[in-house]
């Protein structure tokens, strides 16, 4: 039988996965970190609520993930002038790293429906 959890267990647990993202379209990577369950409720909350939107949620989504190069407001402004293709991708992979699904995606698809 297993070991019966505790609180030191707990803080002694493995934290988020991190992985390097190539991104050869630009010749360079990004470094970045899953999320906490705390995070994901953060999220949750910009995804439902009356004064935000999907790109309230995409923005700290990155600012949450992306461990390097650190993204502020204007580094993300910038990143969203360039190749959707990309940004999609990195999206992508933030979703695998982080389990997310479709449920997500559809959710922000038919917010951004929505809004047009």
């Amino acid at each position: 039988m297993a070991k019966i959890l505790n609180l030191d267990d707990i803080k002694s647990l493995p934290d988020v996965p991190t992985k390097t993202i190539d991104i050869p379209q630009w010749n360079v990577s990004i470094k970045v970190k899953g999320i906490s369950k705390k995070m994901q409720i953060e999220l949750g909350r910009l995804i439902n609520g009356k004064e935000t939107d999907a790109f309230d949620y995409q923005k700290a989504l990155l600012k949450a993930s992306v461990v390097e190069p650190e993204l502020t407001d204007e580094a993300i402004d910038e990143l969203y002038n360039k190749d959707a293709t990309v940004i999609d991708m990195i999206f992508a992979e933030l979703n695998n790293i982080n389990g997310v699904g479709s449920e997500i995606e559809s959710a922000l698809a038919e917010d951004f429906k929505s809004e047009s």
